[in-house]
């Protein structure tokens, strides 16, 4: 009956279907924004625009009823009456029986009867045939495709779904209720919100731990179903820092809706300190030293260095108390067994750490060296005595310097080589860098009582550089010298230093400068003192200096003097006449501007005065031009010329008389 049922109300449904105008399809090609793809492979809804982009996606519940093809929408619906009887929002009719429409109701109009069962199989194939949506979803389809939208319906796999599968929110286990997505008054989601727990965090962070920040944290969404997989979250925590770190929790449900949360995380040292370089057993030689703190290290998990905080606490052989011991060694002067105990306490939480070495003394008669220092510093090339100062004895007190042997591992080498009486007696240390010199002596009535004690020497080359090539030198005036060709500096050991040589120059009667080019013109005559100074880059204290004196000759050349006679020289009466026209003077190609220059009447041998360059003649005759010019550089080398001028008589002048004077005057007025 209920399939009977259902078949009647598929073909009431088709027939409205059928009853409705048939839309233009010319018409259709033109509507809207937007274009619709269907995808029943994965049950998803993707908005294109007309240019091809994907906007928006929608999940959706198709049917095995659900046509492929391509399809214009004709009718919209805001409720509409389905199979079953059921009914739906916001329904746009894609062809025939087929629509977009909310997931269904069970009674028209009312919105508290949405069938949640169907709800919750969103995403999957579940309808008669037509692509069920959220309100949301369905709404935005109907406000927004109008009537003659495009709609494509394929089987594709989510390749086809360039914007993915939304995920819709899952509604309560009931039988019927509101879309969550219903934007209705009235709708009681609207107040609903997703929620952040934050109560199984762990907020004490051990330092140096590893750190989840999602550890302990978990999510529902605005309906109660836990989206702990979305949690974002923001800031972060440094567990090898010390503080308090906040972090900002979110998370957002299928509503779109977010919730916030924060948690302050606080990461402490929990852990005892490390005591290091405790061997837990050792084998001491009677009446020998032990330095109780050698390579001993403390330190917390914070990297805090601990180790002047380490207290010792002995037990001595045949005692069981344990006593305080300050001093960093301890001669061990009774056989038996030490009970060496380190403490130390973590400031930052006050765990105590406690690590024990067991000495135990015997008394093997190890010999026992003087006089080896563990470093020494020697300069290059210096000979030395290996084994002037040094001496072995037995714990006995026997000397057994006579049995030491020395070896010697040079820089560069892997292995020590042992050296013969004569070799350590005078050995030349010939190489730059570290020496290892091993002195061993053994037991005579213990073979394998071996004493060994290692010397690091450091040789190093820390002389002044010595400096070649620097001789003394007579040169002509203006001559270019390189001052750096055949000089070197090199150091006793040999480095090549020539690079760092500093050059000064004193001119005659200036002070020093430094010159930081290769050639250097010397245009002064006399002597000039030129320095050079050299440091050991190992040593700056150690600086090498050589100077030479440099004679510089006197300038003996003289100027030249061009004067320009290709026209006749001449002047005129009373007017001004440049005396250093055409006239030029060089030394060589330099120009010289000083020129001197004295004009006197040839016959008279009376000087006519010169201003600014330029005389007046005012009598007729011939007068001559002495021009004379000196050495910038040696005012005693000067040459001199002479020119002659030609003052012509004014011919339209009458002599002076006091007519004409008065006819002049009238002709001036």
């Amino acid at each position: 009956m209920k399939k009977n049922k259902f078949l009647i109300s598929f073909l009431f449904c088709f027939l409205l279907a059928a009853s409705v105008f048939v839309f233009n399809k010319e018409e259709a090609h033109a509507a809207g924004n937007y274009k619709l793809q269907v995808n029943k492979g994965t049950n998803v809804v993707t908005v294109y625009r007309l240019d091809g982009t994907p906007e928006r996606a929608f999940v959706c519940s198709t049917g095995n009823a659900t046509p492929l093809g391509t399809f214009y929408t004709p009718n919209k619906y805001r409720w509409h009456t389905l199979d079953g009887p059921s009914y739906g929002q916001y329904c746009t009719r894609i062809v025939n029986g087929i629509l977009f429409h909310s997931v269904w109701y069970y009674r028209n109009g009312d919105y508290a009867s949405q069938s949640y069962v169907q709800y919750n199989r969103l995403g999957t194939t579940a309808s008669h045939g037509c692509v069920r949506l959220t309100v949301a979803d369905a709404k935005w389809i109907y406000d927004n495709c109008p009537l003659g939208t495009q709609v494509n319906i394929i089987y594709g796999s989510s390749a086809n779904d360039p914007l993915g599968k939304p995920v819709a929110i899952k509604v309560p286990n009931v039988r019927e209720g509101w879309d969550p997505t219903d934007p209705m008054p009235g709708n009681p989601y609207h107040a609903a919100m997703p929620s952040i727990n934050t109560s199984g965090a762990n907020t004490t962070v051990s330092y140096g731990s590893q750190f989840n920040p999602l550890s302990g944290i978990s999510a529902k969404d605005s309906l109660g179903n836990d989206i702990t997989g979305r949690l974002a979250y923001a800031g972060s925590v440094n567990t090898h820092r010390l503080g308090s770190y906040r972090i900002t929790y979110r998370v957002t449900d299928a509503l779109a809706r977010t919730a916030y949360a924060d948690v302050v995380y606080t990461v402490s040292d929990t852990q005892k300190a490390s005591i290091t370089g405790v061997k837990s057993t050792l084998k001491k030689e009677y009446n020998s030293t032990l330095n109780l703190k050698k390579n001993v290290k403390a330190k917390n998990v914070t990297g805090k260095d601990l180790t002047k905080s380490i207290k010792v606490k002995i037990i001595y052989p045949g005692s069981k108390k344990e006593k305080g011991y300050s001093k960093s060694k301890l001669k061990l002067t009774k056989l038996g067994t030490y009970k060496i105990n380190y403490y130390v306490t973590n400031p930052n939480n006050g765990l105590v750490t406690k690590a024990t070495t067991k000495v135990t003394v015997k008394d093997t008669k190890k010999p026992k060296f003087s006089g080896i220092s563990s470093k020494k510093t020697y300069e290059y090339n210096s000979v030395k005595n290996l084994k002037s100062k040094v001496k072995a004895k037995l714990v006995s007190g026997k000397n057994v310097t006579s049995r030491i042997v020395i070896k010697v591992k040079a820089p560069g080498k892997s292995k020590y080589s042992t050296l013969k009486e004569a070799q350590y007696k005078k050995y030349k240390f010939n190489k730059l860098g570290t020496y290892k010199i091993e002195y061993s002596v053994k037991n005579p009535y213990n073979k394998k009582a071996v004493a060994k004690k290692v010397t690091t020497v450091t040789v190093k080359d820390t002389k002044k550089p010595v400096i070649k090539g620097v001789v003394n030198q007579n040169i002509a005036f203006g001559l270019k010298l390189n001052l750096r060709s055949g000089v070197s500096a090199k150091l006793v050991s040999g480095k090549d230093v020539t690079k760092n040589l500093k050059i000064t120059v004193a001119a005659p009667g200036a002070a020093p400068v430094e010159f930081t080019g290769t050639e250097y013109t010397f245009d002064k005559a006399g002597t000039y003192k030129v320095e050079y100074s050299v440091a050991n880059p190992g040593n700056a204290k150690a600086v090498a200096k050589a100077s030479k004196n440099v004679v510089v000759s006197p300038d003996t050349r003289k100027p030249d003097i061009t004067i320009d006679n290709s026209k006749p020289r001449t002047a005129e009466l009373n007017q001004p006449y440049d005396v250093y026209q055409g006239v030029t003077a060089a030394l060589e190609s330099l120009p010289i501007t000083d020129i001197a220059a004295k004009v006197a009447n040839k016959t008279t041998g009376a000087e006519i005065a010169i201003t600014d360059g330029k005389v007046t003649f005012t009598e007729a005759g011939t007068y001559v031009i002495t021009y004379t010019v000196k050495n910038p550089n040696n005012p005693d080398m000067e040459t001199t010329r002479e020119f002659e001028v030609v003052v012509m008589p004014n011919e339209d002048v009458s002599p002076d008389t006091p007519d004409s004077t008065q006819d002049n005057a009238a002709k001036a007025k």
